[in-house]
Order: structure tokens, then C-alpha cells, then sequence
């Protein structure tokens, strides 16, 4: 049986771990790059002398499997790749109107980053995405509720916490 502190400190993980989803949902673009990025700039390092001859430095002499170990090695340092990782295999199992709904929720980051006070980015997510809904469906007048923004939101932070833990 866990402890009361054990129970509370559980409790911390897993809102930390909605906190990091939220914050991989929202930024994801702008990550993906980071990390494409930096895995070009590891991937192409050459160092300065190799004078291991026959194999490569996970010993395999083939410069495929090299840089494909390399790559493993990259995925398996670099912080952020899990859930990276976890944000694409959610929004791939998705429908398209829920991945309407993301880039709607990003677009509202970026325009309404507040803190404090009521969420303005679910007054503009509402907006929003009923233009989208309309345009891309050719639907008059599509509105959706605060709960269910909200609710939405919740469901699929939590869906990403879920596939984190999974991979």
C-alpha cells in the first residue's frame, strides 16, 4: 500500500505530466524544429579522427546501420523526443475535426497567452473553429460550447499522457 505521500507525490507526476502534454500540444511545431535540428546538427558531427578501422563506433561497419545507431542514440538522449513522439502518434489517431481543433488551440496560444483571468483562448477556440468547421464542411452557422472546448482540451492532454506512459 502507497503511503499518503507517496499518493500525493503520484498525484504531482501526473499534473506535471498534463502540464508537459499541454505544453507539447501547444509548441509542438516549434519543438519538432528544436529537435530536428539539433539531431541534423549530431547526426552530421564528423569527429576529428576515427582511427577505428573495420567498424564504425557501434561497432558496425556498415554506414547505414551506423547512422540509423546514431540516430537511436540521438532519440534515446534527447529530452523531449518522447513526448514529441507521444503528440504525433495522438494526433494522428485523430479525426480530422479534432486536428482542426489543435491548430485552433495553437493559433489561440499564440494570440491570447494569458495566465490569469478567465481563458480568452476558449472564446477565440469557439470562434474559430466554427469558421473552420464551416469552411471546411460547408456547414451554416457551427458553434460549440465552453464545456466542450474545455472538455475536449482535457481529453486529449490526458490522451497524450496516456500514450507517453504506453511508448
Amino acid at each position: 500500500m502507497a503511503t499518503a505521500e507517496e499518493a500525493i507525490g503520484i498525484l504531482d507526476g501526473i499534473q506535471e505530466d498534463k502540464k508537459d502534454a499541454e505544453y507539447y500540444l501547444l509548441n509542438y511545431e516549434k519543438e519538432l524544429k528544436s529537435y530536428l535540428d539539433a539531431k541534423d546538427e549530431f547526426m552530421n558531427y564528423k569527429e576529428q579522427r576515427d582511427e577505428n578501422t573495420g567498424g564504425g563506433r557501434f561497432g558496425v561497419g556498415n554506414p547505414t546501420a551506423q547512422a540509423v545507431m546514431k540516430g537511436l542514440q540521438f532519440d534515446s538522449t534527447y529530452s523531449c523526443y518522447r513526448w514529441l513522439k507521444a503528440v504525433e502518434i495522438v494526433q494522428r489517431g485523430l479525426g480530422e475535426r479534432k486536428n482542426m481543433f489543435i491548430k485552433v488551440r495553437r493559433e489561440a496560444d499564440r494570440l491570447h497567452h494569458s495566465g490569469k483571468g478567465r481563458k480568452g483562448w476558449v472564446v477565440y477556440v469557439q470562434r474559430r473553429y466554427g469558421e473552420e468547421i464551416e469552411k471546411r464542411f460547408i456547414l451554416p452557422e457551427v458553434s460549440i460550447s465552453e464545456k466542450t472546448v474545455k472538455l475536449w482540451w482535457q481529453e486529449i492532454i490526458d490522451r497524450v499522457v496516456f500514450v507517453l506512459n504506453k511508448i
